[in-house]
């Protein structure tokens, strides 16, 4: 048995590959026989509990994978983080990373957990519809965040432009509830149950984004790193579809890990968020080819250019369908 043991350990270290050597060299696995990998997730709030429920139920390590979750301050990161290799795998607005091919990165994606938007807007008292925001200060995080896509596409979609709106850029999610419950600003764009937290100030929930299409949560991975460490994202994928189906199943454990990770200790408000994201979780990690056609198609736009003819070649779906 012995012999055999160091055996298997031998051959993972062989095939598997060494983070020291940087996103083009090989990791190996480490005393238990797991492969490390470091996973950059770009918000605060319940939308990647596919990742917190497969860190805290063993589904990672079910699957041989040694994780380490890293929250990035914003999307903007998310590229940086995948070139500098602190992160192997990172995971945010498909929109960023599209822009970022477009300047020459060379990146892959490879696992995609929410197709659809995953913000609510929340307003004061006095706002009782989103046509009723023009003229007024409207707060979301970041710029190429998915608040700043999805301030456009709720003003469009309800017959408004951006430039009826103050966009009021604040960085993080505390800031943003901060800020309506002082009067800065008259609504908030965020996903809960972060957000959700603004309604103990008297804030009512405007609108939902659910039901709108959105590249998010796009699993992205450099090529060079996927070609060197093939069996790495094979089992993160494995993971990633048996953690989807998790948090379907176990409502009351994912809730935890949703306190546990938003930081936000009301049940009740972890039940809401969750409770939300059913409409917006995907059931398998397949990359939906028309939702990053649509993140190449929104930074070709802001970059003022031409999307890719051809996108396939830049997903790799074989991993979620082996």
């Amino acid at each position: 048995m012995k012999i055999f043991l160091a055996a298997a350990s031998l051959v993972l270290g062989l095939t598997a590959c060494s983070g020291a050597a940087g996103a083009g060299g090989t990791v190996t696995a480490d005393s238990n026989g797991a492969l490390p990998v470091t996973i950059g997730y770009t918000a605060l709030g319940a939308g990647y509990s596919d990742l917190y429920t497969a860190q805290d139920y063993g589904i990672f390590a079910k699957h041989g994978l040694n994780v380490k979750l890293n929250r990035l301050n914003d999307s903007s990161q998310l590229v940086a983080g995948l070139a500098s290799n602190s992160v192997q795998i990172g995971v945010g607005v498909a929109a960023d990373t599209a822009a970022a091919i477009m300047k020459g990165a060379d990146l892959k994606y490879v696992a995609m957990s929410e197709p659809h938007y995953n913000l609510e807007m929340w307003a004061s008292p006095d706002v009782k519809s989103v046509a009723e925001l023009k003229g007024k200060k409207v707060a979301i995080t970041s710029p190429g965040s998915e608040s700043d896509f999805g301030l456009t596409a709720l003003l469009e979609a309800n017959g408004l432009k951006r430039e009826d709106v103050t966009a009021v850029f604040v960085k993080g999610v505390p800031a943003e509830v901060a800020a309506l419950g002082s009067g800065a600003v008259s609504a908030i764009l965020t996903q809960p149950p972060n957000g959700t937290e603004s309604r103990e100030k008297g804030a009512h929930r405007l609108a939902a984004l659910s039901n709108m299409p959105f590249p998010l949560g796009a699993y992205t991975v450099q090529s060079k790193y996927l070609q060197n460490n093939r069996e790495v994202v094979k089992r993160f994928v494995a993971a990633e579809a048996e953690a989807l189906q998790y948090i379907r199943g176990h409502k009351d454990e994912t809730v935890k890990s949703i306190q546990k990770y938003s930081g936000v200790k009301s049940t009740e408000l972890a039940s809401y968020a969750y409770d939300f994201f059913l409409d917006v979780w995907a059931k398998t990690p397949v990359v939906d080819e028309k939702v990053i056609k649509q993140a190449f198609d929104e930074a070709a736009e802001n970059a003022k250019t031409t999307p890719p003819s051809d996108i396939a070649k830049y997903i790799d779906n074989s991993l979620a369908t082996s």
